[in-house]
């Protein structure tokens, strides 16, 4: 009897494991179109905001051909940038490393280069690199 029980474990270990890789992968396979800023975080506790009381509103479209467009409303001022991006898969996160055409004051990294570096989270939202050299926290929603 404890030997069906422990083949039983093992088989429902097996299942679980496999249906999160499946979502993973569906997340991974839908991340063509719209991605909205949904939320921008500081380096204070407490230090976020969401929806209209956020500074700017911004967005990404990610294009099947490898190419992409940011947009950023500000103060009543729309700024975009486009350029071109790869998909970088590293132990089970995927990332996009974008290139922007020309510099542009909407791309945000701690290099101050043409480059930003997206992944997708546990939550399947799109995160920014840029809070890792205190720019801040900003999270993406697929719209």
């Amino acid at each position: 009897m404890k030997k069906i029980a422990i083949v039983l474990v093992l088989i429902l270990s097996l299942i679980s494991c496999s249906s999160n890789d499946k979502s993973k992968a569906s997340a991974v396979s839908d991340y063509y179109g719209k991605w909205t800023l949904v939320k921008i975080s500081g380096n204070k506790i407490n230090a976020e905001t969401t929806g209209s009381k956020m500074e700017w509103q911004e967005n990404y479209v990610f294009n099947t051909d490898g190419t992409f467009v940011k947009t950023r409303v500000a103060d009543n001022t729309t700024t975009t940038s486009s350029g071109t991006f790869v998909i970088e898969k590293k132990d089970n996160t995927v990332g996009f490393a974008l290139t922007h055409k020309e510099s542009s004051p909407i791309i945000g990294n701690c290099m101050g280069d043409l480059s930003e570096f997206l992944s997708i989270n546990e939550d399947n939202l799109l995160q920014s690199s840029w809070q890792m050299c205190d720019g801040p926290g900003l999270l993406y929603k697929k719209s």
